[in-house]
Parts: structure tokens; C-alpha cells; sequence
């Protein structure tokens, strides 16, 4: 088997700004010979061998890589760089500050905010055992009504029937008096 590799790389302008030209051709043959060997063994496949054939047992391969140069920078170029990089982070650093401001101002708010909360809902607890207490309170005030004017009603009546015979007899007494007082005028 025979080998052939060829690389041929070349570059000009790159976007960083820095500028080379470099060609490079690199080419490497390996060869390699095969040879077949039968044994008989009374067992007989009936093989021809590749070169009877008309296959050639040496095959040439070809491979093209292009490979890739790095350009070379100067320290001057390597300087602004770092430069403009921490100029960058210097910016970056800023800002990520500010942002952790806010978010431990947006933090205590929120502890505070919710310490509120805990305590008014201790409060509503217990307002809400208070109306429950006065609403027991209530219906027991309602009960008592209630069995006063289950009690009330039959005297009342009792009353106005009393009180309907004595003005009856306040009535007949009551002429008999104006009578008597005229004539006494």
C-alpha cells in the first residue's frame, strides 16, 4: 500500500488585526507490501490470487490537508489587549456590584416584608378567635331573647286581659263618679 499526504496552508489578513503569510507543503509516501500465503490442508477454496486478477496489490493514496498557521503578535498588540480586557472586567465588576445592591436591598425588603406578613397574621388569628367568641357570644344573647319572648308573650296576653276587664270595670265606676261630682258643683 502506498501513502501519499500533501498539505498545502496558506493566510493573509485575520480579523484581530494582525496580518502573515505562511505556505507550507508537507508530502509523506508509506509503502506497504502484502503477501499472501496458502496452505493446503486438504480443504481447497479454489482462490487466484489478487495480482492474477489484474488487481495490483499496491494501491497509491492520496490525502490533501490544509493546515492552519497561527499569526504571530507583538507585545505592544498583546498590552492593548489585556489592557482593553480589564478595562472590560473593571466594567463588568461595576456592574455586578450595582446588581448585588439591589438584589440584597430587594433581599432585606423581602425579609422585612414577610416579617410584616408573620406578624399580621398572628393578628388575624386572632381577631378571627375574637369574632368567633363574639358570634358564640351573640347567638347565646339570641337564645336568651328568644326564650324571654317565649316567656313574655303569655303574660303580655294575660296582662292585656286583665288590663281589658279592669278598664272595663275603671269605665263603669268612672260615670258614676263624674255624676256625682257634677252634682256636688
Amino acid at each position: 500500500m502506498l501513502f501519499t499526504s500533501v498539505s498545502d496552508a496558506s493566510t493573509s489578513t485575520v480579523a484581530s488585526g494582525f496580518s502573515s503569510t505562511a505556505s507550507t507543503t508537507t508530502t509523506t509516501t508509506v509503502t506497504t507490501t502484502t503477501t499472501t500465503t496458502t496452505t493446503t490442508s486438504g480443504f481447497t477454496l479454489n482462490l487466484r490470487s489478487l495480482a492474477s486478477a489484474g488487481i495490483n496489490s499496491i494501491v497509491p493514496f492520496t490525502s490533501t490537508v490544509n493546515a492552519i498557521v497561527t499569526p504571530v503578535m507583538t507585545y505592544g498588540q498583546l498590552e492593548g489587549l489585556i489592557n482593553k480586557w480589564s478595562l472590560d472586567l473593571e466594567d463588568q465588576e461595576r456592574y455586578f456590584l450595582h446588581q448585588a445592591t439591589q438584589v440584597n436591598a430587594w433581599d432585606r425588603t423581602l425579609i422585612e416584608n414577610g416579617e410584616k406578613i408573620t406578624t399580621l397574621h398572628g393578628e388575624v388569628e386572632k381577631v378571627k378567635l375574637d369574632q368567633k367568641r363574639l358570634e358564640q357570644e351573640l347567638d347565646f344573647i339570641l337564645s336568651q331573647q328568644k326564650e324571654l319572648e317565649d316567656l313574655l308573650t303569655p303574660l303580655e296576653e294575660f296582662v292585656k286581659d286583665q288590663s281589658g276587664a279592669a278598664y272595663l270595670q275603671h269605665e263603669d265606676a268612672e260615670p258614676g263618679k263624674t255624676s256625682s261630682r257634677s252634682a256636688k258643683f
